[in-house]
């Protein structure tokens, strides 16, 4: 995969991006000493992002007919939240194959990101399920993913949480979904919680959270896909999560504040019902 730099590196990084005001310019020298495979993937990506994005955004609502409840308040959130300094993680809830699709989506316009295209979130999708496909893995290059696969080795997975470091450090934002799968019960799943967010939150000095709940109005089952028609709920929440830097249960401290906002944000989604 490249060279790593170690996490010790990657927080000086993070000193740097508290002053990145959010615009692509900062973040593309930022950038400069990232593996040449993801500045290079990043550079065709964001070539390609108003084709790539619209192709996505018409399928999103011609083909499955999606909606995003309040699109127009959601999207001047998003934008807002994203448009603060400092490094950056989105954690959600995962209930389909394509809630980061419709996350990005629903975060804002093609020709913001053009212009803010740090702010265009990389996700760690598992390779051993969607690079099986040619369409899969084309869509997940132009689509800023970094393949991590479940079955891999510790090394490798050991890499992928640097790179992801040094991403969030530089001024990128990285999705995360806590749970690690898609949930199996139709809810959140704060039993089946993994420290990866944790580690790379706990290591990047000065990094937010943005707590994202997506849920359509009828999803009422575990599926690869929302059903057709879907009315999306979308509620975002920012923290930053307090622990003692050093401390070797720093990352399960944070992963914890993560799953019980999230939680939180779900408690109230079936509140109002």
């Amino acid at each position: 995969m490249g060279q790593i730099e170690p996490s010790s590196t990657a927080a000086s990084e993070a000193a740097k991006a508290s002053n990145n005001t959010g615009g692509n310019a900062p973040g593309i020298r930022m950038l400069a000493r990232l593996p040449f495979k993801i500045r290079f993937q990043r550079a065709i990506a964001w070539l390609l992002c108003i084709p790539f994005c619209g192709l996505i955004a018409f399928s999103l609502r011609r083909i499955g007919r999606f909606q995003i409840e309040d699109m127009t308040q959601v999207r001047a959130e998003a934008k807002r939240l994203l448009s603060k300094p400092g490094p950056i993680v989105v954690c959600g809830n995962h209930l389909t194959f394509i809630d980061s699709i419709l996350l990005i989506w629903a975060f804002a316009d093609n020709f913001w990101y053009v212009g803010h295209y740090n702010r265009f979130t990389w996700n760690l999708p598992a390779g051993d399920v969607f690079s099986k496909k040619l369409t899969f893995r084309l869509v997940a290059y132009l689509g800023k993913c970094i393949f991590v696969y479940r079955d891999g080795s510790h090394r490798h997975k050991g890499e992928i949480i640097a790179l992801a470091k040094t991403l969030v450090a530089k001024g990128e934002v990285l999705t995360i979904f806590p749970e690690g799968r898609r949930s199996r019960s139709n809810r959140f799943e704060m039993e089946r919680l993994t420290s990866g967010a944790g580690k790379i939150i706990a290591e990047v000095p000065g990094c937010r959270v943005i707590c994202a709940y997506l849920r359509s109005d009828l999803q009422d089952g575990m599926s690869n896909y929302p059903p057709r028609g879907s009315r999306f709920y979308l509620k975002l929440r920012e923290i930053e999560p307090r622990f003692t830097p050093g401390d070797r249960n720093a990352p399960t401290e944070v992963t914890r504040q993560i799953g019980e906002t999230i939680q939180s944000m779900e408690n109230e989604f079936f509140a109002r019902k």
